[in-house]
């Protein structure tokens, strides 16, 4: 009987994986603004959700791993001064029909490195994944107002940043000023 059940995890957590790491990965990029360091947080999430899931499963699994990912990202912000690794802005062999999608990535990604830790968690938990202030709170543990005004602040340091970026660029047809 346990030799039954135990395939019946392993099927369970293949098809949770199978759906659902991506926007795992996704999360993770968001919140610590480097793809490949993202991959291997959530691969770490997921292989000691492995052990639990059993007990993950029938609750909410996605909301759990989330939660998982947002904390071993805030773990990894927390160690960061003492890794000598850094991680690359362009990843080789990236295939070349997604050169816009890739382009808006990285201007996002750089707008959200201007922000704060706390700040680019709740931009990301509140607007990527789609959380209420309250939802956002209880996962931070901190209160609904401290979400909402790091929220305001995360969001105008965007709009200012992007707000230049536009500015600044050579195609932004005659928005610059001539010499």
């Amino acid at each position: 009987m346990k030799f039954r059940r135990g395939r019946d995890i392993d099927e369970s957590f293949t098809t949770f994986v199978a759906t659902r790491s991506h926007r795992l990965i996704v999360h993770a990029e968001l919140l610590c603004g480097h793809r490949e360091q993202a991959r291997d947080i959530v691969q770490s999430v997921l292989v000691r959700a492995y052990q639990r899931w059993s007990r993950i499963e029938h609750d909410d699994p996605y909301g759990y791993l989330q939660r998982a990912v947002t904390n071993a990202v805030t773990d990894w912000w927390r160690t960061a001064h003492h890794r000598h690794e850094r991680p690359v802005d362009v990843v080789p062999d990236v295939p070349a029909d997604q050169n816009t999608t890739l382009e808006d990535r990285r201007t996002l990604l750089a707008a959200l490195d201007l922000l704060t830790h706390r700040e680019r968690t709740v931009v990301v938990l509140r607007y990527f994944d789609d959380h209420t202030e309250r939802d956002v709170a209880d996962t931070l543990g901190i209160s609904v107002g401290t979400v909402k005004s790091t929220c305001h602040t995360a969001l105008r340091k965007m709009r200012i940043a992007l707000d230049d970026d536009v500015r600044s660029s050579p195609t932004s047809h005659g928005t610059q000023e001539q010499s």
